[in-house]
């Protein structure tokens, strides 16, 4: 099975990305957390807040669907 990483939508990639440049210690956490994780749930509260945070995904968006299931987040196998 891949890692959260290797399952993030395109647009979720490029921010981090992005934001990497700026924030690179925060950044590098994100990923870290995303790569050693199978699966959203696994995530603390405070871990998915970062990705979102860090992806620039637009904060109108977030739902509970996101943060329960990392929807529009994470790609659906």
């Amino acid at each position: 099975m891949k890692t959260l990483y290797e399952r993030l939508e395109p647009n979720i990639l490029e921010g981090l990305e992005y934001n990497k440049k700026q924030h690179e210690f925060s950044v590098d956490s994100v990923i870290s957390n995303l790569k050693s994780h199978k699966f959203w749930q696994d995530l603390t509260i405070s871990q998915a807040r970062s990705v979102i945070l860090f992806s620039d995904y637009p904060m109108v968006k977030v739902t509970n669907m996101t943060l329960l299931w990392g929807e529009n987040i994470i790609k659906d196998d």
